[in-house]
């Protein structure tokens, strides 16, 4: 069993979808926010039979990557997302400082500054 996935989007939907050995594992639903610009995040879940093996932070993460590749923001409504950049500050540059205040987010640290 392919424990990796695979990650698509499925705009007709508004979900990025994760796929395991050819069958739905989980899914983010999303909607595109138009001004300001951003990626909304409004739902995360992995499908009980494939719990404990980490998919729902590979699905976000991929999800992350795709914005940035994307060069668009993305705003974490979904607790899980907000819980999943809270623990990769990496990340916390792609969400809006307004968006980052109102969520309770950290600020991102810049390279060199004591953490």
């Amino acid at each position: 069993m392919d424990d990796t996935g695979e990650v698509r989007e499925d705009p007709e939907r508004g979900a990025f979808v994760l796929t395991v050995d050819g069958a739905e594992a989980g899914h983010v639903d999303y909607r595109r926010r138009a001004a300001p610009a951003a990626l909304v995040l409004l739902h995360t879940e992995v499908d009980p039979a494939y719990g404990g093996r980490g998919l729902g932070g590979r699905l976000v993460r991929a999800v992350f990557e795709a914005a940035r590749a994307e060069e668009i923001p993305l705003v974490p409504l979904c607790e899980y997302a907000q819980r999943w950049v809270g623990l990769h500050p990496e990340y916390l540059a792609d969400v809006p400082a307004h968006d980052r205040q109102k969520l309770g987010l950290p600020e991102p640290q810049m390279a060199g500054e004591d953490q």
